[in-house]
């Protein structure tokens, strides 16, 4: 741990007791008891933490929440002069209520630290205030930490499973892929790059600056109407949203032409910094009345022309 000045500095008008004085099954736990507001403070030496993307706290309620309880996490970075009150302080705060906070069980808030508004920089950070509406009498509190989501992967994506017979594949060494025109159309949204790169020895494709981008089998459409499902592997240190949209040409074959069926698909809430594998039924692409002549396959990604998003293993299977 860095130094730290204290876990409870017993400021004026706070009714918070306790410290870091508790211990579970050798666990050093801070319990805090009466909580209105408590400070953590760490100013020899404050902490430069511009490099961090995350900040965490595990929190623990074991009396009965009641309606419009709450927890609040305050950040407080010092500014240039290493001084509290100097003038170039800066703050940001961000408070949990139902359905986030709950009792009786322990609750990570894994926090990005781009959600906490006008907090650029944490070069001078040095304190960390924790606020309740005084009705939550005892919490307990661990892994209080920064850290930073890795902004490429380490590993490469899991390697698919399902048998080769059952699969028609656009991108994936463990198969052998249908002819693909483009991984970025023309079309696609200015600011966002395709990256052919290799990952752990398994090639991968990289998205920067993901607004949305335009996959094109338009000189040979897949006939994926014997398949189920579309599978993707993705992987993305900040994305918040990702959309697929799966694009279907029709009889005619051609764009635009009066029976082309299309629908897209939004995923929120994925993990940050590992991969994660989307196999999704093609049942639940509920506009693409035919997906006998599949032509496009458009990807968004939000926050939008600023997330960078990894790909491979994009194939459909039954």
């Amino acid at each position: 741990n860095v130094p730290v000045d204290f876990y409870n500095g017993y400021w004026q008008f706070s009714t918070t007791q306790g410290q870091d004085d508790i211990d579970i099954d050798g666990d050093n736990i801070i319990n805090y008891t009466d909580l209105n507001f408590v400070g953590i403070q760490f100013t020899q030496p404050t902490i430069d933490a511009s490099e961090m993307t995350n900040f965490r706290l595990d929190l623990y309620v074991q009396d009965q929440l009641d309606p419009g309880d709450f927890f609040r996490i305050l950040l407080v970075d010092f500014g240039p002069d290493n001084a509290f009150g100097g003038g170039n302080d800066v703050s940001a705060e961000l408070t949990f209520n139902s359905p986030t906070l709950v009792n009786d069980e322990w609750i990570s808030l894994d926090i990005p630290l781009s959600s906490f508004p006008g907090i650029n920089s944490l070069s001078n950070f040095a304190q960390i205030v924790l606020v309740s509406d005084a009705t939550i009498p005892n919490v307990y509190v661990d892994n209080i930490y920064l850290y930073k989501v890795p902004t490429d992967p380490s590993d490469a994506a899991p390697t698919p499973t399902e048998p080769e017979a059952n699969v028609i594949s656009l991108f994936s060494d463990a198969y052998t892929d249908v002819p693909v025109d483009t991984w970025r159309t023309d079309w696609s949204a200015g600011a966002t790059v395709l990256e052919d790169i290799d990952v752990a020895g398994n090639p991968t494709k990289k998205y920067t600056n993901l607004g949305f981008v335009g996959i094109e089998t338009v000189s040979t459409t897949v006939d994926a109407s014997g398949m189920t499902h579309f599978h993707i592997d993705v992987w993305s240190p900040d994305f918040t949203t990702f959309n697929i949209k799966l694009v279907d040409f029709g009889a005619d074959n051609a764009f635009d032409g009066g029976d082309d069926s299309e629908h897209e698909i939004s995923i929120s809430g994925l993990p940050q910094g590992e991969w994660v594998s989307l196999d999704i039924p093609l049942s639940d692409f509920t506009g693409l009345t035919s997906t006998s002549n599949i032509a496009q396959y458009i990807l968004v990604g939000f926050p939008y022309e600023v997330t960078d998003v990894f790909i491979d293993n994009v194939y459909f299977h039954n």
